[in-house]
């Protein structure tokens, strides 16, 4: 392997457009304390969840409310809402099964925010990086907190050990 031995620098784009957050802004404890890895947060103005890496889907939650994506070492999850386990899917449509190849292209679930909404649930939707602390060397945010974002537009980039 010798000098080709590189390890990859990879793009997180956001899944959905709306307002970039900080993590550590999320209602919920767990996600905002970092327990469940490094990422970042959308609060959603549109209804299409978009795969933030290149990947692949690892996992399909039967509540569909989340998405895991292995995208090199790193266990990316797309978790749609806080609380939103409780809604059993209603408000949800996934898009991809597992195994599926995926880029921040591939629109992953489709999400009636508004029944979410309507359900008292927060709607945030977060990206984590769920083994950050075994393979990841460097994470970088590089748009604004507090920003308008797109689906296609690149939040962070993130070094594997």
């Amino acid at each position: 392997m010798g000098l080709f031995n590189f390890k990859k620098n990879i793009d997180f784009y956001a899944p959905v457009s709306g307002k970039l957050t900080d993590l550590n802004k999320v209602s919920d404890e767990v996600f905002a304390s970092g327990a469940m890895g490094k990422g970042f947060a959308v609060e959603p103005t549109d209804g299409n969840i978009y795969s933030p890496v290149k990947g692949q889907v690892s996992q399909l939650f039967p509540t569909k409310h989340a998405v895991g994506i292995q995208c090199g070492q790193m266990e990316v999850l797309v978790h749609i809402g806080i609380d939103t386990v409780d809604l059993n899917g209603k408000p949800f449509e996934t898009l991809v099964s597992v195994g599926d190849k995926v880029d921040n292209e591939t629109v992953l679930v489709k999400t009636d925010f508004d029944q979410i909404k309507q359900a008292k649930k927060d709607p945030m939707t977060m990206i984590l990086i769920t083994n950050s602390g075994d393979v990841v060397k460097d994470y970088k945010v590089v748009a604004n907190f507090d920003s308008q974002v797109d689906h296609d537009t690149k939040v962070a980039e993130v070094k594997e050990k």
